[in-house]
């Protein structure tokens, strides 16, 4: 019965096993990541399809081994990093600071402002839905009108207050009327 080349490979691995890791080691600057490696080519060479026949097989073995470590690496480094980021995440100060508690202040009174400049309807859809999370049904019910009023209306009553923000291009900067009910 003749070999198939992935068998040449396996054992080739395993008779000069102590060689092939002693280069790799040199080659990586780390024996785990040469074991590690060593082990990935075991497994990768125990399935798959038949291979073509290889000249030198130590070469071949060493080179497989080398682009493993290059992929546990680069796995290793993407683990770190997101590690990284969630502690740096978990770490955040959410607390503002002067300068961004006085500009939230004063946007929250311009809203104020500008809410009262709304008709009743609009002032209301727009508090209900941002601050209390009502549904347009629920205030198509509310009011007695169907949802898509309630729609023109909280885009109406958002329009206002962006523009009394100072906001530009608010919905693709088209005119909102505000509704005189």
């Amino acid at each position: 019965m003749i070999a198939s080349t992935r068998q040449n490979l396996r054992r080739t691995l395993a008779e000069r096993y102590r060689q092939i890791r002693a280069r790799l080691s040199r080659r990586l600057g780390s024996d785990s990541l040469a074991d590690e490696a060593l082990h990935e080519t075991w497994l990768r060479l125990g399935k798959g399809g038949e291979l073509a026949p290889v000249a030198n097989e130590e070469a071949y073995l060493i080179r497989v081994a080398m682009n493993l470590a290059s992929d546990l690496r680069i796995g290793e480094e993407r683990h770190a990093h997101t590690v990284e980021l969630e502690e740096i995440a978990g770490h955040a100060d959410e607390a503002p600071d002067a300068h961004r508690a006085a500009d939230a202040k004063l946007k929250v009174e311009k809203i104020l402002e500008a809410l009262q400049e709304l008709p009743p309807r609009q002032a209301d859809i727009f508090l209900a839905c941002f601050m209390h999370g009502a549904s347009t049904e629920d205030m198509a019910a509310r009011y007695g009108v169907s949802p898509r009023t309630v729609q023109t209306d909280l885009r109406a009553a958002v329009f206002h207050c962006a523009r009394r923000l100072g906001r530009k291009e608010v919905f693709a900067d088209r005119g909102f009327k505000v509704s005189r009910e």
